[in-house]
């Protein structure tokens, strides 16, 4: 549960706040129980879409993308000093802990997003 812990604490914060926002902001007339499906479905989609990314960035999709950049920020780097080193690579170790963990944020998005959907049934 503790691995869980950061991921619940952003998705009920956003839930919450989604919630009341909507509770204060239009349809008064419905019950919590709407405005509550509103703010878990933002949360379970903003959840996911972190936990995509993530997985993105850890998966390595990101790494091609970015290598131009930071070729050019080495290039800058070494002309101010010259004994500038690349700091090491990822560990394939931490990075399959990254994935593992950016799975984590998808599984409770999506899990958000289907109690939002059985609640909208209601």
């Amino acid at each position: 549960m503790r691995k869980f812990r950061n991921i619940f604490i952003v998705w009920g914060i956003v839930t919450i706040l989604y919630t009341v926002w909507s509770i204060f902001s239009y349809f008064q007339s419905e019950s919590i129980l709407f405005h509550l499906s509103g703010g878990l479905f933002v949360s379970g989609i903003l959840t996911f879409a972190i936990g995509m990314f993530s997985h993105m960035s850890a998966s390595g999709l990101f790494d091609g993308i970015m290598y131009g950049f930071k070729r050019n920020r080495r290039a800058k780097l070494r002309e101010i000093d010259a004994d500038y080193e690349e700091d090491e690579e990822e560990d394939p170790e931490d990075r399959k802990l990254r994935k593992q963990s950016a799975w984590n944020w998808v599984f409770v998005g999506a899990g958000s997003t289907l109690l939002s959907f059985l609640m909208a049934l209601i």
